[in-house]
């Protein structure tokens, strides 16, 4: 389901340092650099979300044993805090990349696996072959009842490079993707529309604001 705020649920919780810093890869503001946050992994059962460490341990959120089994595998006092006033978000509601940007990462660092996952998006489009993300900026996507309008690309960081529970670390996706030039892969996009999106939808893209949109619309995958 897609609400107001996003894909439902999606980074509704993050670990947080004692200066209640949201951890990430970077260090800014609001986030924290914490190493090994990609090695775990999150999920959701009958509405309690358990986190689970590499080597099988997991607690529920909200559990003090949850608070102990990450402050000793992070080396620091964590805890997990439920999004409020701040925004756990890094900069866009949905994060969406291409099937064919993906295929293009691909070939240009054909000694590695540009693995999606990689990318954590919340949305993967099954594009043809000469469709990039630039393609889409200022376009409305209608999938089923629900309407998105992208809005900006996705700046990179070394996130994209780093190991995660069953990927190795990649250096050579992040050069891949700048390029000499930018370090821009996929988009984000506001939600215009809240509804309930499925894999096999097809994608409706309208024409970007004040275009013909009986020339400008196409239709692909999800």
């Amino acid at each position: 389901m897609v609400d107001e705020r996003g894909i439902s649920g999606d980074r509704i919780y993050a670990i947080t340092d004692t200066r209640g810093k949201l951890g990430s890869g970077k260090s800014t503001n609001t986030f924290q650099r914490i190493d090994n946050l990609l090695s775990m992994q999150a999920a959701s059962r009958d509405g309690t979300t358990f986190i689970k460490l590499p080597d099988g341990r997991k607690a529920p959120v909200g559990s003090p044993e949850l608070t102990r089994l990450l402050s000793d595998f992070l080396a620091q006092d964590v805890t997990v805090t439920r999004e409020m006033d701040t925004p756990h978000f890094d900069d866009g509601a949905v994060h969406i990349i291409l099937s064919s940007d993906l295929e293009k990462l691909q070939s240009l660092n054909p000694g590695s696996d540009a693995d999606p996952r990689r990318f954590r998006a919340n949305v993967i489009l099954d594009t043809p072959g000469h469709m990039t993300a630039e393609d889409l900026l200022g376009r409305v996507l209608t999938i089923g009842s629900t309407r998105l309008k992208i809005t900006h690309p996705t700046e990179r960081c070394v996130m994209v490079t780093a190991k995660q529970h069953d990927l190795p670390s990649n250096p050579g996706i992040l050069k891949a993707i700048s390029n000499g030039e930018d370090v821009h892969f996929g988009v984000y996009a506001s939600v215009l529309i809240p509804g309930k999106i499925e894999v096999g939808q097809a994608v409706d893209t309208s024409a970007k604001p004040g275009g013909n949109a009986a020339n400008s619309r196409r239709k692909f995958g999800l």
